[in-house]
């Protein structure tokens, strides 16, 4: 059995199924695209019913900066699965620029992942010594860098972006055991078309290509509909691994909710009710107005 064991690689980037109201979280190049500020959390429960199981908290804000000709972006996310936790905090920037119909960002963040072992509970085959095996309060720390591209056209969208380019090494502390990231692709695209009908209905297509060229390739398809501008409706698939529901409404022009269930259809099926997933999304501008000459204003009248 030693001689023909081999290594084992897995996916290490977080996966949403409302990927397409956190283009953000995968991409750098979204940043500054939208017309103000925009600030996403999003919170996934995957594979409910299992000890140990994925949980995960993202947020992000992208912030339009007119004088940069571009935008500012913040990523932090949480992700809990078995004895890990894994916290980082990406800052980047994207520069806008005019392209045919639409916009092109070029985005590139840098990604400060930490990685801790929380109350493990490992079962030693021999040796609870062992130096290999991580105990409980291990850390490794990995700086990383983010590149994305990011076109957006009034019914269209299309991105290009990669992960952990710099595929940093690092041990854990008090251990001889180390965490190496690999490089993720994401490629993303999707069209808006407007129905023919009484009621105002905009359906949305897309699609989410996902790899580290190592573990098997992962698509996500999506359908949307926004009806009156208001409430969100649609379909999603995952290959070899879920098929999803999704219901969101837009409580206010600035302030929208989301919600997502997944049903697994992997053999995960029989142990897991399923995985949910929520995101609210807020918009903003910030207005100065300009300056009237000949007037005063004094904060007790205002």
């Amino acid at each position: 059995m030693v001689l023909i064991s081999s290594s084992l690689w897995a996916q290490q980037d977080v996966q949403f199924t409302q990927y397409y109201h956190n283009r953000l979280g995968f991409n750098p190049g979204a940043a500054g695209s939208g017309e103000g500020i925009c600030v996403n959390m999003g919170q996934r429960l995957q594979w409910v019913g299992f000890e140990g199981a994925p949980n995960t908290l993202n947020v992000n804000a992208s912030i339009p900066m007119d004088v940069l000709h571009g935008g500012l972006m913040l990523n932090v996310v949480n992700d809990r699965i078995g004895f890990f936790e894994d916290v980082s905090a990406a800052l980047g920037y994207a520069y806008q620029m005019d392209l045919g119909a639409g916009k092109l960002g070029l985005g590139l963040a840098v990604d400060f992942k930490n990685k801790n072992v929380r109350n493990a509970q490992w079962i030693y085959p021999d040796n609870p010594s062992d130096p290999a095996v991580v105990g409980n309060g291990a850390t490794s720390f990995t700086p990383e860098l983010n590149f994305g591209a990011y076109y957006a056209a009034d019914n269209w969208f299309a991105g290009l972006s990669t992960s952990r380019l710099l595929q940093s090494d690092a041990p854990f502390s008090g251990s001889s055991a180390r965490f190496k990231s690999t490089i993720h692709y994401f490629l993303t695209g999707g069209y808006s078309l407007d129905l023919p009908t009484s009621v105002p209905i905009r359906i949305t297509p897309s699609v989410l290509i996902k790899s580290d060229l190592n573990s098997n390739l992962s698509v996500d398809l999506n359908a949307n509909a926004l009806v009156m501008e208001k409430l969100y409706a649609g379909l999603g698939y995952r290959n070899q691994d879920a098929l999803s529901v999704m219901l969101g409404y837009q409580i206010m022009p600035s302030l929208r909710a989301s919600y997502s269930y997944d049903l697994t259809t992997s053999s995960l099926s029989a142990y897991s009710s399923g995985s949910h997933e929520l995101f609210l999304s807020y918009c903003f501008t910030i207005e100065i107005p300009p300056r009237i000459n000949g007037s005063y204003r004094n904060p007790r009248f205002l």
